[in-house]
């Protein structure tokens, strides 16, 4: 082979790593940079628990998601209720902190059970009633998820 098929193969090889290499990036960052994200959490309150898991879906171009909320709620080791519902929101951010707002509440009425009084009771009233607000400062923690805080105390942990 001459120098000249030599270097010319080396420059279609070159290119196809570069392009290949932006292609796979491309893509893990569409896998990676999904706009949701989840959270477990266990509350209780007096003699009752409720195991409650939020799914947070976003669109940071539009700044509103959707909030899937669903769970149990036990009363003296036994079913109360459960609990189903999306909650759609916007939100106004400043820097780190960002401020929900709901503007619908869609009940699942075949599935959930539970009172809004008694589910008031574990939540913000922004999961519960349309128009109502709440606030948290998130954190960014990479590709893994999110880290929802009021101050300088940690709350939630919201895993992509």
């Amino acid at each position: 082979m001459s120098k000249k098929t030599i270097m010319m193969m080396s420059a279609v090889f070159l290119l196809a790593g570069v392009l290949i290499g932006a292609i796979y990036n491309v893509l893990m960052a569409k896998h990676y940079d999904k706009q949701e994200c989840s959270m477990s959490l266990v509350v209780f309150h007096k003699n009752a628990r409720a195991n409650i898991t939020l799914n947070y879906m976003y669109s940071l171009k539009n700044q509103n998601g959707i909030v899937a909320v669903s769970g149990t709620y036990i009363e003296d080791n036994k079913l109360k209720g459960r609990i189903r519902r999306d909650v759609a929101y916007n939100w106004t951010e400043n820097q780190d902190s960002y401020h929900l707002h709901s503007t619908r509440i869609n009940k699942f009425e075949i599935i959930e059970t539970l009172p809004d009084a008694l589910l008031a009771n574990i939540l913000p009233d922004f999961y519960v009633y349309p128009d109502k607000n709440v606030s948290y400062s998130i954190l960014n923690q990479g590709v893994h998820g999110f880290l929802f805080t009021i101050g300088k105390r940690p709350l939630l942990y919201c895993a992509r």
